[in-house]
């Protein structure tokens, strides 16, 4: 019981590392945190879905869904966060699906992409 426990801090204490999708060949990356933790300590206190500041942003969207499918969070400003509220209300710990829809025009500036990606992310309180 006490390995476990030592085990679970450890883990806890690390910092949260995130997930990146991009390939060799996509120059504008995306970048999407696997977990965060709005506890009010300014750390890892927001969630987004960040697209490399290489490419110009045309059109986003983000999307999280809870368990059940259900829409917790959606904005259309790539600077925008998710807090982890829901109609002003907290929600629980567990692991939330999110869905980013974008168009860029890429650094050459020749042509415009959409992107579409998904992953999850585990709110921590």
């Amino acid at each position: 019981m006490r390995r476990i426990l030592v085990a679970l801090l450890i883990a806890l204490a690390a910092p949260v590392v995130g997930q990146t999708l991009p390939t060799p060949s996509e120059v504008c990356g995306v970048f999407a945190p696997n977990a965060f933790t709005p506890n009010r300590d300014n750390t890892n206190d927001f969630f987004g879905v960040v697209v490399s500041e290489a490419c110009e942003m045309v059109t986003y969207g983000l999307r999280v869904f809870d368990r059940y499918g259900r829409l917790v969070y959606e904005c259309t400003d790539p600077r925008d966060r998710w807090d982890g509220n829901y109609n002003g209300r907290a929600m629980k710990e567990g692991t939330y699906l999110w869905q980013l829809n974008a168009t860029y025009i890429d650094p050459d500036g020749t042509n415009q992409v959409r992107l579409s990606e998904q992953g999850s992310v585990v709110l921590i309180r």
